[in-house]
């Protein structure tokens, strides 16, 4: 299992650290909490992959995207789009799908493009 956070090209690469650091911090509580609320409800709990990598993997994968991939990778099920308000004007430009095993991953993340520095 890997958890993918995918970095919206335009973000500068001087504040993708706050970025990703504010995203993956709210997701964390979003999924935990999506979790917490749905328990017993279901015969399996839509957020368990969340719960299950979290204990068991942790593995992550930062990707940087453009506006098409990270428009996709929004329309996830389940996918949490994280901002930063000094950037971009606080548009969305993070977003963490629900961790996913390699067989399993989509397109979109498969061949996203890990993330470096432009410069």
């Amino acid at each position: 299992m890997k958890l993918y956070i995918a970095v919206l090209d335009e973000c500068p690469d001087y504040m993708v650290p706050t970025v990703v650091a504010h995203a993956v911090l709210g997701a964390h509580v979003h999924f935990n909490c999506l979790y917490d609320d749905l328990e017993g409800m279901f015969d399996e709990n839509p957020f368990k992959p969340y719960k299950d990598w979290f204990k068991s993997s942790f593995r992550k994968s930062v990707v940087r995207v453009n506006q098409r991939e990270f428009n996709r990778i929004a329309a996830l099920p389940d996918c949490y789009l994280g901002f930063e308000s000094t950037v971009l004007d606080g548009k969305m430009c993070c977003a963490i799908p629900l961790p996913c095993s390699k067989e399993d991953r989509p397109n979109v993340l498969r061949y996203a493009q890990h993330w470096k520095p432009k410069a």
